[in-house]
């Protein structure tokens, strides 16, 4: 093959890596006009990459279960833990209020805006469509960190 004939091939290939990059970071499945919010108990936290997910036990009313499952999408866990999260941020059988931006779908769940647990702590999502609150918030983390690195001697 020569590098003429390369260069379509090349070039086809970029595109599809690209888009899928750019469908894997894109937040439409969102509805990001309108936040709701649910409480519940914590029923796990996956801490992975690409994305954390906390599983929320949402009481409803005519479900053979009494509840509803809740799955919220969130950052990575590099970007999370500039926020201050960890794996033990949320634990199995807690209480949890969410706002989160919900799913276009209608399925239970969405993108986490912000969890507040019982004892009143904030834990703020990372990313989705309207992610303004985290990212001035890890900005300033940065900020902090890197001050913190320039004056040391």
């Amino acid at each position: 093959m020569n590098s003429r004939s390369s260069l379509p091939v090349g070039v086809a290939a970029f595109l599809l890596i690209a888009n899928g990059a750019f469908a894997h970071h894109s937040y439409v499945m969102f509805d990001g006009s309108k936040t709701l919010t649910v409480s519940g108990t914590v029923a796990k936290l996956e801490w992975r990459n690409p994305h954390v997910f906390v599983w929320v036990y949402v009481a409803r009313t005519g479900t053979p279960t009494g509840y509803e499952l809740y799955a919220f999408e969130n950052g990575s866990t590099n970007v999370l833990a500039k926020l201050g999260w960890s794996k033990a941020t949320f634990a199995a059988g807690e209480k949890v209020t969410v706002d989160y931006w919900p799913l276009r779908d209608g399925r239970a769940g969405g993108h986490l805006v912000k969890a507040t647990h019982a004892d009143g702590k904030v834990s703020l999502g990372a990313g989705g469509p309207n992610d303004t609150t985290a990212t001035a918030a890890v900005k300033a983390a940065e900020a902090a960190e890197n001050a913190a690195r320039d004056a040391k001697p």
